[in-house]
């Protein structure tokens, strides 16, 4: 199957989603012009006061034309002024141009600052369940090229409507002056030219949409390969994925050479009409120049206001075809900050200190998708301080346990209780500041180790830092760098072994002094040495807190208050490690098997009796 065929369904899915939405895009958008009315209020001024001066220098032309066909030797004088005149209105309108620019550029980097803020805040607060189901590249994308493109919109768009308002008024106003028919003449273009742009808007914008969703895919396709590069190495598949990279890039091209031969269609036909009808203005403004009703600076001066004319309408075409880009952009970025939030604070969520750590399930189930569970009905209850020992074959629910507990995950039914207190009762940030998580997946940021350890309390003095550092049994090596604490770690943490970065990350868990500290898996990348020393420590620092941990080494688990055994989403044996011994049923056997170096996971499909 080709690697491109999913992302092509893709898009073409989401193209037809995308044709039914975005009427209120623009309206939205003005929203974030309040914060900067101030400097909107100047580019409209700056620009009607350049509309105005942009007619100028066709009025003195045709003055100066005037004087020259009466051949009066006595307006020289008049001509010099008229001169001096057209270079002052030209001066002064390239003055109005660059102040227009400026102003309105200002205030497209304040809007597209407010927008990005926004899509970052609410891609903060998404849960878990939607990292699951967004690619990374692609909500880079839409923080990246889309905005560009509504940046681009923004930094004309003020500028190029008042233009073209006040360059018709005024042009109109004296075209009529001078000739009410010839006037009608000029106009009797302009349906057909508003029928066109409107074709214009109508062809092009799916093809925009379809172009801004592409690039989110493909950012997200060249994300993951990058990140996947070893894999992709290792299986000799560069040839397929980079076949994959055209096919896709491919589908932008196409999508825009479609888009860009429908732009050059449309865009340049108010030009070209406006120029057919000066062909007719200066027909009948002959006959009237024959007739001595009309002189022949003023056909001139009607000629050139028709072909100005153009300008502001060629530019108005130019600002459709980006403001169809920009609102394609828009409603990408509109629809990330506009999906729920799956798990939010409640409206009578309140700070609350956790001062026991006792946790309780209650008749809990979850599932990542409707109807399909992971867990069924799990009820239990933790004392405040004891050590629990999670264990199960891969499915069986464990990470899905313990993430409900800090509200990565909401539960589909029943309740999770800390303290008596149901974890919904709890502000997020007052629950997740309590409980500290290592994970098996750890993360290290770019950047000195020191501050990588201080990640959770960027406020830790070094002696703090330090002391954690002792704890989980990574000090001494960070000692031995050239630059120690304030060493750099490359991104992700590649530098670091896998061990190193697991330990790290435990010394960023301590430094938080969590009431509830959860490893999942935490010491799957340290060797049986390390990890005995960092379970000492653990043991220590974790002295009357709270301790969940999923482990596969039974040498590892086997010292825990009690362990938690689960099947198919179900807790099939809960006790300590002599009770789950003494009932020799599946615990025995795992225990007994490790030890016999089989694998624990075929004894967890053993049927519980």
């Amino acid at each position: 199957m080709s690697v491109a065929k999913p992302i092509q369904d893709y898009v073409k899915t989401l193209t037809t989603q995308t044709q039914t939405r975005g009427n209120n895009t623009f309206r939205r958008l003005l929203r974030y012009h309040k914060s900067c009315v101030p400097l909107f209020a100047a580019a409209i001024g700056i620009s009607i006061l350049g509309s105005y001066l942009f007619m100028l220098e066709p009025i003195y032309t045709a003055q100066i034309i005037d004087i020259v066909t009466r051949n009066d030797p006595n307006e020289n004088v008049a001509i010099t002024q008229l001169v001096l005149n057209i270079v002052l209105a030209v001066s002064a309108y390239g003055l109005t141009v660059f102040g227009a620019t400026l102003t309105q550029g200002y205030a497209a980097q304040f809007i597209v600052r407010d927008i990005r803020s926004d899509y970052y805040g609410s891609v903060q607060k998404k849960s878990f369940g939607f990292y699951d189901s967004t690619a990374v590249g692609d909500l880079v994308s839409r923080a990246t090229m889309d905005l560009q493109a509504v940046q681009f919109f923004l930094q004309t768009w003020v500028g190029v409507i008042v233009t073209a308002v006040f360059t018709v008024v005024f042009v109109f106003n004296t075209m009529f002056s001078i000739s009410p028919i010839m006037t009608l003449i000029s106009v009797l273009p302009m349906p057909l030219i508003f029928y066109l742009q409107y074709q214009l808007w109508t062809k092009t914008m799916p093809l925009f949409r379809r172009m801004q969703l592409i690039l989110g895919r493909l950012g997200a396709y060249v994300q993951q390969n990058i990140l996947g590069m070893k894999v992709i190495r290792i299986f000799r598949r560069e040839g397929e994925m980079d076949d994959g990279f055209k096919q896709v890039e491919q589908m932008f091209v196409d999508t825009a050479i479609s888009a860009g031969k429908i732009q050059s269609m449309y865009m340049p036909s108010p030009q070209a009409i406006l120029t057919l009808g000066i062909i007719f203005v200066y027909l009948y403004g002959g006959n009237l120049i024959a007739s001595a009703t009309l002189t022949i600076g003023d056909l001139v001066l009607f000629a050139r206001y028709m072909i100005r004319l153009s300008f502001p309408l060629t530019n108005v075409g130019m600002l459709n075809g980006q403001w169809i880009n920009a609102a394609a952009g828009l409603e990408r970025i509109n629809d990330m900050i506009d999906r729920p939030v799956d798990v939010q604070d409640r409206a009578d969520a309140k700070d609350i200190v956790i001062h026991d750590g006792g946790v309780e399930f209650r008749d809990v189930s979850f599932g990542y998708v409707k109807d399909r569970p992971v867990l069924k009905n799990v009820s239990f209850k933790v004392n405040p301080g004891e050590k629990i020992a999670i264990l199960g074959s891969t499915g069986s629910g464990k990470t899905s346990l313990i993430y409900l507990i800090p509200r990565f995950y909401d539960v589909g039914s029943g309740s999770i209780l800390i303290d008596g207190e149901d974890v919904r009762s709890f502000k997020i940030t007052s629950l997740r500041r309590q409980i500290g998580l290592v994970l098996q997946d750890v993360f290290i940021f770019t950047g000195p180790i020191a501050d990588n350890i201080a990640f959770g309390k960027p406020d830790a003095s070094l002696d703090e830092i330090k002391a954690v550092a002792e704890q989980a049994k990574i000090k001494e090596f960070i000692e031995t760098l050239p630059e120690g604490f304030d060493t750099i770690v490359g991104e992700r943490g590649v530098t670091l072994s896998g061990g190193q970065r697991q330990r790290v990350t435990i010394a960023r868990t301590l430094l938080t002094n969590p009431k509830i500290l959860i490893l999942d898996d935490a010491l799957s990348f340290v060797d049986a040495k390390t990890e005995q020393d960092i379970q000492e420590a653990i043991e220590g620092a974790m002295k009357g807190r709270t301790t969940f941990m999923i482990a596969q080494r039974l040498s590892t688990i086997k010292d825990a208050d009690r362990i938690m055994v689960l099947d198919n989403g179900k807790i099939v044996e809960f006790g300590t490690h002599s009770e789950l011994m003494a009932q020799g049923r599946i615990y025995k056997k795992i225990y007994e098997t490790q030890f016999l170096e089989k694998a624990p996971e075929d004894i967890l499909k053993v049927e519980v009796s």
